[in-house]
């Protein structure tokens, strides 16, 4: 209880007690493959991980190194500090462990940690509108996505139900609901006002005993490993045509020891190749002073002018 009331009132302080107790879980579940090399290995890795992938879950570990950051909890190597419990054992003689995590335990939990936390940036990057009309309706055609089916999916799921649902609108709505109550209060969002739950009310008992929280967290897990993928092209596509402005409009970034990057104006060739794609004008020829029978000199003596003398008779 006293341990609430602190945190509550010190919401920083729990920010960084949460961000050190994730890395503890990181650090414990174990490595994560990134190797999606060839279709075999492809498909291997997005079934992995309950279908979320592994792409969401390294994601996830760069974002926290962000967080981590401005709250000063980085260690000398720039690794984040780990704890295994918010409240020091030190500080209450009666505290015990409450739980003890095996590997396969830490990473079902930060695996569910990743996968709301990248579905929750995209949902704040993108209104639902566009969640309905655009995103989810490409991931349904998705290739990737249709190799990992959904086992547990009723019959009318996604199924049209006049002009205002689209055929994706389940999909959207689950999303929206997962991220509203979480899979702790999924028998309240079973009483939500959803289009899913309109449908589940009238289902067969036997659909009604298939829709569990293992079953959507499996379609959760597929959505969102895909809308990750939409979103990284996107970010990679928007960086590629920022970069390609600022060679239209001449501008280059500049690395300054102090502050900031600092942009200049450039003609587009730099200063010191601008002399190497000059043509050179071949110098003007030396007047010659020498006679043109006299010999060559033997050395330049192009500013002396020689002066015939004639003899005299003794």
């Amino acid at each position: 209880k006293e341990d609430a009331v602190t945190y509550s009132s010190d919401p920083l302080m729990f920010a960084k007690r949460a961000i050190m107790l994730l890395e503890a879980l990181k650090k414990q579940m174990g490595p994560v493959d990134l190797q999606y090399v060839g279709e075999k290995k492809i498909r291997a890795l997005n079934k992995s991980e309950n279908g979320l992938g592994t792409k969401v879950i390294h994601w996830m570990s760069k974002e926290m190194q962000r967080w981590a950051e401005p709250f000063g909890i980085l260690d000398s190597a720039g690794n984040i500090q780990s704890k295994t419990s918010i409240t020091p054992a030190k500080d209450h003689s009666q505290s015990h462990d409450a739980a003890i995590m095996t590997k396969r335990d830490c990473r079902t939990v930060f695996i569910q940690v990743a996968q709301q936390t990248r579905l929750r940036s995209i949902f704040l990057k993108n209104d639902q509108t566009r969640m309905r009309t655009d995103l989810v309706p490409k991931v349904l055609k998705q290739s990737s996505f249709l190799s990992t089916a959904w086992e547990d999916r009723p019959s009318w799921w996604n199924n049209v139900r006049g002009e205002s649902h689209s055929s994706c609108q389940d999909d959207v709505d689950l999303l929206a609901a997962i991220l509203d109550y979480g899979y702790g209060g999924f028998d309240s969002m079973l009483d939500g006002d959803y289009s899913f739950v309109s449908k589940l009310s009238k289902a067969p008992e036997e659909d009604t005993k298939a829709f569990t929280r293992a079953a959507i967290q499996c379609r959760i897990n597929h959505l969102t490993r895909e809308l990750h993928a939409l979103d990284d092209s996107e970010e990679m596509m928007n960086l590629v045509k920022k970069k390609q402005a600022k060679r239209k409009s001449g501008e280059v970034e500049v690395p300054s020891t102090n502050g900031p990057i600092k942009k200049k104006k450039s003609g587009g060739i730099q200063s010191g190749l601008k002399a190497f794609f000059q043509k050179t004008a071949p110098a003007p020829a030396k007047k010659q002073k020498t006679p043109p029978t006299s010999p060559e000199p033997a050395q330049d003596d192009s500013d002396v002018e020689i002066i015939a003398v004639k003899k005299r008779k003794c």
